[in-house]
């Protein structure tokens, strides 16, 4: 990427520990690689508000063509919830095809190819995570890369996976990335955001050499603008086990590697600690003049617990001298049981269901209902206390069930199976309600 000129940095504006949950930042970072812009945000309406303002700020790197193909590229890692940290928020979602929509856009896509185990088990993340719905209601597209037809592209250690080509051939490309812990990776954030990009199984070819593999990736295609979506991160156990933690916070920028330099320094991850911003180092993507300005210029906001080390029989699960005998023992591995031992030891992070929820959101219960008035902060489409539960149909709800997440009071009636959802409830829905 061309450097950019730099203006320095403007000073930070720190809000006093309240209801975003830790403290709030402003702050704009200039550098000749980009710009980043922190602000804060936690209900559905300052995130709509939020992201208005900066697309509104960042109008200059909108394409002119309101024709043009614009591909929004969240993380869409598994099927977890998204208010577990570990895949993209749909108010964030919809604050963003809703902002675009509004300045006359109208070839909205997204995209994304959720991991190994997700697309090996025929698993629909964009339907269990509601995003088909949540895209319909700006009539956007809705691809999975994991399918999407495309082109190889040559990386480090040998990896060649195919990008599609809803990725290749798009006009103008968003990344929407968490903040996440990441048992390999270190961290995830715009730059691991890139894995997704790769076709299904293909994946693996990343994996050759994880943290040099990512930067090559981001060499070969670059976003036009990032969105971090820093709302709900996830710490410890990450990407696909860890714990939710609270950091109400968005992130525009038009550079991965100065976008994730920052939020290390944040979260308070040390660049040693994340493999790929090494590889960055190294590569004269960044260098420790940044390191040392970011770390003089932003502020901790919270620091999150890493994840821990990984066990040696993880390590093994994943060598690739061992793939052909992963691949003759898996009908053996994919039972239930051998499932939730390997997850006790510490081998796996993800369990799968193949069984679909049938979850429907269908009533309030005026009684039980408090005065906390969560379930209005999170509802996607923003719909009022007196219409959650009672307008349940699209385009007014997607069905979500964030409104039932959040409740402390267990006042939002639900019908059908949890299926898929029911590992999910025990693992996260107190640590959800406590947010």
């Amino acid at each position: 990427m061309l450097p950019r000129s730099g203006r320095g940095c403007n000073p930070t504006g720190l809000a006093p520990a309240g209801r975003f949950g830790y403290h709030a930042a402003v702050l704009t970072f200039h550098h000749r690689r980009g710009r980043v812009d922190l602000r804060p945000a936690w209900t559905t309406s300052e995130i709509h508000t939020t992201i208005a303002d900066l697309l509104a700020e960042w109008e200059h790197r909108l394409p002119a063509s309101r024709d043009a193909r614009v591909v929004i590229k969240p993380n869409l890692n598994n099927d977890l919830v998204a208010l577990s940290g570990n895949c993209a928020d749909l108010r964030v979602l919809d604050a963003l095809l809703d902002g675009l929509r509004r300045r006359g856009y109208h070839a909205l896509t997204v995209a994304d190819g959720s991991n190994v185990g997700v697309e090996r088990r025929n698993i629909n993340t964009f339907t269990r995570l509601r995003v088909v719905a949540l895209a319909e209601r700006h009539g956007a597209r809705v691809v999975n890369l994991n399918q999407d037809e495309g082109e190889r592209v040559s990386l480090q250690a040998g990896g060649q996976p195919v990008v599609g080509r809803t990725i290749l051939e798009s006009d103008f490309l968003i990344s929407v990335p968490k903040i996440k812990t990441h048992a390999e990776a270190g961290m995830s954030c715009a730059l691991k955001n890139w894995v997704g990009i790769a076709r299904g199984q293909m994946k693996r070819h990343m994996h050759f050499d994880l943290a040099a593999n990512i930067v090559a990736m981001n060499e070969v295609v670059l976003p036009d603008l990032i969105l971090v979506d820093g709302i709900v991160g996830m710490e410890g156990n990450g990407p696909g086990d860890g714990d939710p933690f609270r950091f109400g916070q968005l992130l525009m920028s038009d550079d991965a590697f100065l976008n994730d330099v920052v939020v290390a320094r944040l979260i308070d991850m040390p660049l040693s600690a994340v493999g790929y911003l090494q590889v960055a180092l190294e590569r004269g993507h960044i260098d420790e003049a940044l390191v040392q300005e970011v770390a003089a210029k932003v502020p901790i906001l919270r620091p999150i617990r890493r994840a821990p080390p990984r066990t040696r029989l993880a390590e093994l699960s994943e060598a690739r001298q061992l793939e052909w005998l992963k691949r003759a023992v898996r009908p053996i591995v994919s039972r239930p049981r051998v499932t939730e031992l390997a997850y006790k030891l510490k081998i796996i992070q993800d369990v799968y269901s193949l069984d679909d929820d049938s979850l429907r959101l269908v009533g309030r219960d005026v009684a039980r209902c408090g005065a906390c008035r969560r379930c209005e902060d999170f509802c996607p489409t923003e719909l009022p206390l007196s219409a959650i539960g009672v307008r349940t149909e699209a385009p007014d709800c997607v069905q979500c069930l964030y409104c039932w997440w959040v409740c402390p009071q267990d006042a939002l009636r639900l019908e059908g199976q949890p299926n898929a959802m029911k590992r999910q409830i025990e693992r996260y829905k107190p640590a959800i309600e406590q947010m």
